[in-house]
């Protein structure tokens, strides 16, 4: 979601939408309180099937239509603590808003379609489009990236598949092979889970629905217990279209094996939802990566050659029935390394890293069944920003929210979301959410509510440009939610939150203020109010 500083390098958007077509299961997840029309916010959450609107049906041929359309509105007052988010104009000056207000909408048309051969196997395909635009003053990073009310279609899944039933050992297994534009994710998304931006002239950069990959391809193995995947695919990057804030652009292939243990009825090959516990090992090699001189000592300038390993496991993984941990206790984690021998851009190699450890209790004997998580998350860092050694981790691909609609990598809503890095960081997180025996409208539908707070700090304020002297810590941050669930295709959230900064945080938001502009006193707190909807049809 954002683009924070690094010379200004910064971090972007992570909303998030998802079609998972087999091709009738549609998940919609996003960060912070975006909707989804499955379990919202559920830390055991499932996905219930829903259906698309039939549009052909011929002998073993059908044609699926479908559209998504969503929504969102932000407030934040005392912007940046005072030092306001800066609104690019035509004629290359800026207009200063100390509290900003936008708004976002995207809508994305779907078209779908299966053949049930009478050889034995399964054609499929789909396409898709994405429409979005941002409206108001445009996102609150120190420099804007979407204001100006940019708004674009762009194409987003093209994609054509086989899926050849296998019987192996005894067994009912599958082998899917899809070409194109697609979505592709690894777990939770940590590592690999976003091809596309919409940041800059694309617009919607908070909600980000835009997720694709281009081919390619990848050749999927599903059993009952075991599900691999290899891959080679490129992000889908557009530095002029989005203002220079975009990714590298990266070509990449790979694999990843996962074990897991389904939930009852579960189909964990396919849907990570319904994995009761997992274990995943994925290496990737990226092949080509953009290294213009507009990555120069920033960390994700130095892709080309890099090899990454990552291992990750969640879940309900403890056999022990004492106190219902086997039943209520989660623990989710990965630890992903990044290692390049032949860097460029101002580095002679890379050896950098990114973790989490997230353990979590759901109070499933108690009223309103609370749920408590602790998550650890700390992204390697360099001690000197201009050393021979990259040590600040890369993202990569990272989407946020897979599991959580609050309470993703992004930490928070203001300082997380607008100024802090996603490198050289470390990041304290306590969740809680619960589920109130009340319905609103209709007898099924459901409130969920939720308090997260967040303690970030610098592991090296020298490997962002800052003084070495700085203090690391970067910020406090409480964020109140409340999210609705209608029905399985209509949802929203409303959110709202304060801030306290700590001496980074203060030195990140002196450093966005613009030469020409009077340096204000930053001050000890900033505020978030936010809206959401989001409707399938």
């Amino acid at each position: 979601m954002r683009k924070l500083i690094e010379s200004k390098s910064l971090l972007e958007n992570n909303g998030s939408f998802t079609v998972l077509t087999k091709t009738t299961v549609l998940q919609h997840k996003g960060r912070v309180a975006l909707f989804t029309f499955t379990a919202l916010f559920s830390p055991l959450c499932g996905n219930e099937a829903q259906a698309e609107t039939t549009l052909v049906s011929a002998k073993n041929v059908t044609i699926m239509g479908a559209l998504d359309i969503g929504g969102s509105a932000f407030f934040l007052p005392n912007t940046n603590f005072g030092a306001g988010s800066y609104e690019p104009q035509k004629n290359g000056s800026y207009i200063k808003n100390k509290n900003s207000s936008y708004g976002e909408l995207y809508g994305k048309p779907m078209l779908s379609g299966r053949w049930d051969t009478s050889w034995g196997f399964n054609v499929f395909g789909m396409i898709s489009a994405v429409g979005s635009t941002t409206l108001g003053d445009g996102d609150a990073e120190s420099i804007s990236q979407t204001s100006g009310t940019p708004r674009a279609v762009t194409l987003e899944d093209a994609n054509l598949g086989v899926e050849i039933p296998l019987h192996l050992l005894k067994g009912g297994q599958k082998l899917i092979i899809e070409g194109g534009r697609q979505r592709f994710q690894i777990d939770d998304g940590f590592m690999i889970g976003k091809g596309a931006y919409s940041s800059g002239s694309r617009g919607a950069w908070w909600y980000a629905p835009r997720f694709a990959f281009s081919g390619p391809g990848v050749v999927k193995f599903e059993a009952d217990s075991v599900r691999a995947d290899v891959f080679m695919l490129e992000n889908n990057s557009d530095n002029d279209q989005d203002k220079g804030y975009d990714r590298p652009k990266t070509k990449f292939e790979g694999f990843d094996v996962t074990w897991f243990r389904n939930k009852p009825g579960g189909h964990g090959a396919y849907l990570y939802e319904d994995r009761a516990a997992y274990v995943t090992l994925t290496y990737l090699h990226v092949r080509d990566s953009d290294s213009s001189s507009h990555y120069n000592y920033n960390y994700r300038g130095s892709r080309d050659g890099m090899n990454v390993a990552s291992l990750s496991w969640g879940g309900t993984p403890i056999p022990i029935k004492s106190f219902g941990i086997s039943k209520n206790f989660t623990f989710y984690g990965d630890f992903v390394a990044e290692e390049n021998s032949h860097a460029r851009n101002g580095y002679q190699s890379t050896e950098a890293y990114g973790m989490y450890f997230e353990p979590g209790y759901v109070f499933s004997m108690l009223p309103w069944k609370p749920y408590v998580f602790y998550r650890y998350t700390r992204f390697g860092g360099a001690k000197n920003s201009h050393g021979s050694v990259k040590r600040n981790y890369d993202p990569l691909f990272l989407y946020d929210g897979r599991r959580y609609t609050y309470g993703g990598y992004w930490p928070g809503e203001i300082v997380g979301m607008y100024l802090s890095p996603l490198s050289d960081v470390e990041i304290h997180q306590f969740n809680i959410t619960a589920v109130p025996p009340v319905h609103i409208l209709r007898k099924d539908d459901e409130l969920t509510i939720g308090a997260h707070f967040y303690d970030l700090g610098l592991l090296y304020p020298g490997g962002m440009g800052l003084p070495q002297n700085t203090k690391r810590h970067i910020s406090d941050e409480i964020d109140f939610s409340a999210e609705y669930k209608y029905d399985e295709t209509l949802s929203g959230a409303v959110a709202g939150g304060v801030a306290f900064s700590g001496p980074t945080a203060k030195a990140f938001a002196r450093s966005g203020i613009l030469e020409g502009f009077k340096t204000p006193t930053i001050g000890q707190h900033a505020g978030i109010i936010e809206a959401y909807f989001y409707k399938h049809f």
